[in-house]
């Protein structure tokens, strides 16, 4: 793959020119294009990227994009530990259930290579007044939690009327 672009930050306006990206059969798959028609960036793929600074080398940026989904979702995460061979509660911030619902759990058990511990079942409870618990044999675990910020109809109408130009439309 090769990457050919450009970014110039002149007067504190950054001015991207010739992005595009090509994979090794030739197919163009364009994020970011300059115009020279017109001396605009347009956009050619709906995927939402956004640039970075390199955390390990200033002369490159990162490109990252948005995760997406049917829905306007919210993740918490963390770590925790049982400790009394039964369970542990995990509380979520106080404005959780204020601002989200219809919540999925996902636990993952961490491997303890000095006590070389087989894998226990972890088990979970739904999330209820902010906090859920979970069951199992002492172990540590991540822990991440899924929510539904705000329900939208995925699949409107063609007739809805539509907000925007480019990609970065909404209703």
């Amino acid at each position: 793959m090769s990457n050919s672009f450009q970014i110039v930050n002149r007067e504190g306006a950054l001015d991207v020119l010739n992005l595009q990206e090509y994979t090794d059969t030739g197919t163009c798959l364009p994020s970011l294009v300059y115009d020279i028609t017109t001396g605009k960036i347009k956009y050619t793929s709906t995927a939402k990227t956004f640039v970075i600074d390199h955390p390990d080398d200033e002369n490159k940026f990162l490109v990252h994009a948005c995760l997406e989904g049917p829905e306007a979702g919210v993740y918490y995460r963390g770590e925790a530990q049982i400790e009394n061979n039964e369970c542990v509660t995990i509380q979520l911030p106080k404005y959780v259930e204020k601002i989200a619902k219809n919540f999925t759990v996902h636990l993952t058990h961490i491997y303890d290579e000095a006590s070389k511990d087989e894998s226990s079942p972890l088990k979970t409870t739904r999330v209820v007044n902010n906090q859920f618990k979970v069951y199992g044999k002492n172990c540590a675990f991540f822990w991440i939690v899924y929510g539904e910020r705000l329900a939208i109809d995925a699949e409107p109408s063609k007739d809805t009327p539509v907000q925007g130009s480019g990609p970065y439309k909404w209703i």
